[in-house]
């Protein structure tokens, strides 16, 4: 594993890139600091995917991503695989008119600490990274003459490193005065934080101030400037426009940081996560646009951005019937599949199952549960070790072959492009196409069996829950809606109240349960019957 932060981000960029250009595929995974913004927002086994998704994305767009892991696969030989695995620290940028907002959840914060999330270099050393109309605001704050008004630039600059600076260089070109070759260089050592300075605003800054000088970095991390007069006055002009323009693009480039990985990603190699809906919404308001208006647009945007997705969660519940002898598929999380999946019995269920080795050792003796980079390279993990057994399940052991990825995409197509809905009306959602039907269990209808007998839904959760998930709505005191999670809660709760003393139970018909439809119906009767009275009344008048 990797680790890349703000202050190596630069370094490890051509190993990163290197790295997605050559994979197979990259699994992903997003630690952030929230997961709902309140009561409102809490799944339910009654929302429809659209539902679903005005939910989360009141959420997400709320909250920020924490941390980060990418894992790019590369097949390494004929039957072996390696996984070079980075895990980046996110943190928003602060510059012009980019100044985030996010919430915290204390909770989540708890469940980071408790796997010892290093908070300190998610604030002081997280990438920045900025969205497509944050980088459209930059690009013209950059060209505008805002960042040389000092309110205007509060959270830019240290205004007390800059006039340090302002004044050391007034100072040395008094003293210098008729010496064309003077030079005064400026380290960090001497004005504390001045490498924490932007570039491009302390350069642009200096020259604002001062006419005919020359402003270089001495080295990567701008410890040391350089500070020297123009040789002659013809060589000013272009120099200087040269000079700003690279120094305006390097600061861009700097505040974009993960966006540029990104961006790498995007229309190219296939695309894993586990239970990704979350991380596929962050990652498409962070890193792309605010999350659009409807489930259909979103879906349409990560489909063109990542046009090859798989969610091993989805797989596996799919899949999740064939392993029921082996057991191997019993509990679909993360953690408990990779050790399912990487035991003795997982690498023999089908032979020749391809082996991975990491390219960092790491993570070779280490287990980090919901470190991003991680559970990055777990789900890599068990969607290889599912793509094998999927793809020779039903091949005789004497016939089953190492074979090239290319064979598993074959294999996988059903999977592709399906997103795992946790407790909802679907099971899971397809980016590239309409969403399924829905397999889950028909509502039911609970009624009060008496009028002194009002229904309350803790009353009813204790009753029912004893037979799986369920989620209560109360329509009226007498009446109420169950959502059920599967078909056996549902005939399990409908048999054991068959005879309740206090309630039936059926299932839902909305021809004959709905208030709304049946106040429609009746009124559709009055009317029809009054214009049938009319129409009779009519006629005798006529006679």
């Amino acid at each position: 594993m990797v680790e890349v932060l703000k202050t190596t981000f630069e370094d490890y960029f051509p190993l990163i890139e290197r790295s997605i250009k050559h994979a197979d595929f990259v699994a992903i995974d997003t630690e952030f600091t929230g997961l709902e913004r309140g009561p409102k927002e809490r799944t339910s086994l009654f929302d429809t995917t659209e539902d679903r998704y005005q939910k989360l994305k009141s959420s997400m767009s709320e909250f920020t991503i924490t941390q980060i892991g990418l894992s790019a696969y590369k097949r390494r030989d004929k039957n072996s695989y390696i996984a070079t695995t980075f895990n980046f620290y996110l943190y928003p940028p602060t510059f012009g008119p980019v100044d985030a907002r996010f919430l915290v959840q204390a909770s989540s914060f708890q469940f980071l600490c408790k796997y010892d999330f290093d908070f300190n270099k998610f604030v002081y050393d997280g990438i920045p990274y900025l969205n497509q109309p944050q980088t459209k605001a930059v690009e013209k704050y950059l060209h505008s003459k805002a960042m040389f008004k000092g309110k205007e630039r509060s959270n830019d600059v240290d205004e007390e490193v800059l006039q340090a600076l302002c004044s050391r260089v007034a100072e040395w070109l008094v003293k210098s005065e008729g010496d064309p070759s003077a030079m005064l260089e400026v380290a960090d050592e001497e004005i504390p934080e001045l490498c924490h300075m932007k570039s491009f605003i302390l350069r642009s800054e200096l020259r604002h101030r001062f006419k005919n000088l020359r402003i270089n970095i001495l080295d990567n991390e701008q410890r040391t400037l350089q500070i020297s007069r123009f040789a002659e006055e013809n060589d000013k002009g272009d120099s200087l426009a040269i000079d700003t323009e690279e120094d305006r693009e390097r600061l861009l480039e700097n505040l974009k940081g993960f966006t540029r990985v990104f961006t790498l990603l995007k229309g190219g190699v296939p695309i894993i996560g586990h239970n990704m809906l979350l991380d596929l919404l962050l990652i498409h308001d962070k890193f792309y646009k605010p999350l659009p208006e409807t489930c259909e647009e979103f879906k349409k945007n990560i489909n063109k951005i990542f046009p090859c997705v798989f969610d091993t969660k989805h797989i596996c519940n799919t899949t999740r019937q064939l392993f029921r002898e082996s057991g191997l598929l019993e509990n679909s999380s993360l953690g408990m599949l990779y050790q399912a999946l990487s035991s003795p019995a997982g690498q023999q269920f089908v032979i020749d199952a391809p082996s991975v080795v990491h390219a960092s050792e790491s993570y070779k003796d280490n287990s980090r549960p919901h470190e991003a980079g991680y559970d990055a390279y777990m789900s890599g993990f068990v969607f290889l070790r599912l793509s094998h057994i999927l793809t020779f399940f039903n091949v005789k052991s004497t016939e089953v072959r190492p074979c090239p990825f290319s064979r598993y995409m074959v294999e996988l197509k059903p999977y592709r492009n399906k997103i795992n809905i946790i407790r909802g009306h679907l099971n899971h959602l397809c980016l590239d196409g309409p969403d399924p039907p829905s397999s889950r269990p028909d509502l039911l209808f609970v009624r009060s069996k008496h009028s002194s007998f009002e229904l309350h839904v803790l009353q009813l959760v204790r009753w029912f829950s004893k037979h799986g998930t369920v989620d209560i709505q109360i329509t009226d005191p007498h009446r109420a809606l169950v959502a059920t999670s599967n078909h056996y809660c549902s005939k399990d709760i409908l048999k054991a109240f068959r005879n309740h003393n206090k309630i039936t139970v059926t299932k839902y018909n909305k021809w004959r349960h709905s208030p709304v439809i049946r106040r429609y119906i009746w009124a559709g009767a009055i009317l029809s019957g009054g214009a049938c009275l009319l129409a009779l009344l009519s006629s005798r008048k006529k006679n």
